[in-house]
């Protein structure tokens, strides 16, 4: 405790200073207070005025508090609102439209394993003769390119009945290719005598010609990249690939290959395309980005037709001049290994969706052979028809389609 000061007087603590309190002995017992004007001052309750002060601060501070809590709320109320104009309009006032269920494609079931030995089904006639097969991503129909008849042919692959003609008035459509989501079709037409050389554009709901795209001298077997965005025509009496954009059908640029290309298959991320050249007997491998010559690989006799296998690492290369297949290693681009004796003059090549086997359509002979890829060994060769030209199996590896020259196509069943 502080001492007194001298004299005697009693000290304050020093926070019990006020109104009549600012001078030693004016609070004790009996004093007397004045106010300004000398006037005595009656006293009162001492902690009245302390209580006075307490009520009015409370009313400040409930004021302070509700002021804050609406800046709170105006804060999260603008945060929330500048959210929501990021996002997008909230599902309730304007939910996004959906597309039919019937435009949205079903998932494929996991291939049918592939047997050595197919059987022999169904001939289907669809034209004069035909040269090429594609079918849809979802295997449900076969578009068949009738040279003959100068017109593309579909053929429902459940039924094996022709449900269609695509009549091609620029010329005879020679090869087909379909892109990733079925909705269209690129077919080559050649004629040397007419001096025709272009591609035709179908639109596959419609079943109609849509556009027709001049293209260099003798377009091939095109290829269509992975997400469907380019289309790359084997120009083979123009030493290039044309290119062309899938859905506007403009040529956007062309890449240099040896002199005449005949076939283009893509690896599987599409970055390079592999090119067949019967009279060089080489396969030219392209980076389609650059355009740069990644590897040139010696095959056998006149090379003709190409096939990617579903793994991507492998490319199967056979020409209607021999006997064989060659097998291309896509890592290494070299010859892996070549299957001899798989037919006379093979004129067209495809992998069974479970990479297992694959299939040759041996023009010379009248067969389709089936080549075990594990070991390289001819499991089959199965008499199909006069001239078989073209060759594909459908997605889910139950049927093997083969176009032939007699104007029918063979049906082989793998299921």
């Amino acid at each position: 405790m502080a001492e007194p000061p001298a004299g005697g007087a009693a000290t304050r603590p020093p926070h019990e200073s006020g109104p009549g309190r600012g001078h030693w002995g004016t609070d004790l017992p009996g004093a007397r207070q004045l106010d300004a004007a000398g006037r005595e001052r009656r006293p009162g309750h001492p902690h009245r005025p302390k209580h006075r002060r307490r009520r009015h601060r409370r009313p400040a501070l409930a004021l302070l508090v509700g002021l804050a809590l609406a800046v709170l709320a105006v804060v999260l109320w603008r945060g929330g609102d500048d959210a929501g104009r990021g996002a997008g309009p909230p599902a309730a006032v304007a939910p996004q439209e959906t597309a039919p269920a019937e435009t949205v494609p079903a998932a494929l079931p996991p291939p049918t394993p592939s047997p050595a030995t197919p059987v022999l089904g169904a001939s289907v006639p669809v034209g004069s003769g035909p040269s090429h097969v594609a079918v849809t991503p979802d295997g449900r129909l076969a578009y068949v390119a009738d040279p003959a008849g100068r017109a593309v042919v579909v053929v429902d692959t459940a039924s094996g009945a022709v449900v269609g003609t695509v009549p091609v008035a620029e010329g005879p459509p020679q090869q087909v290719a379909v892109t990733p989501d079925g909705q269209r079709a690129f077919a080559s037409v050649h004629d040397p005598e007419a001096g025709v050389n272009a591609v035709v554009v179908l639109d596959l709901a419609a079943g109609t010609v849509v556009d027709t795209v001049p293209t260099g001298r003798g377009p091939h077997t095109a290829a269509v990249s992975p997400d469907g965005a380019r289309i790359y025509v084997p120009v083979s009496l123009g030493a290039h690939l044309d290119v062309l954009d899938a859905r506007t059908g403009v040529q956007v640029g062309h890449l240099d290959t040896t002199p005449n290309p005949h076939a283009v298959v893509l690896g599987a991320d599409g970055r390079l395309a592999y090119v067949a050249d019967p009279v060089a007997s080489v396969v030219s491998v392209l980076d389609v980005a650059t355009g740069d010559v990644a590897a040139t690989i010696p095959v056998g006799s006149g090379p003709h037709a190409l096939a990617a296998s579903p793994d991507g690492t492998r490319v199967a290369v056979v020409g209607r001049a021999g006997e064989e297949v060659s097998l291309i290693d896509t890592a290494t681009q070299t010859v892996a290994g070549t299957v001899p004796g798989v037919g006379a003059g093979p004129q067209h090549v495809a992998y069974a969706p479970d990479g297992r086997h694959l299939y040759t359509a041996n023009a010379g002979d009248g067969t389709v052979s089936v080549v075990d890829t594990a070991t390289g060994a001819v499991t089959a060769r199965v008499p199909t028809g006069s001239t078989p030209t073209g060759v594909a199996v459908l997605p889910d590896g139950s049927r093997v389609l083969v176009t032939h020259g007699d104007g029918t196509v063979r049906v082989l069943a793998t299921a």
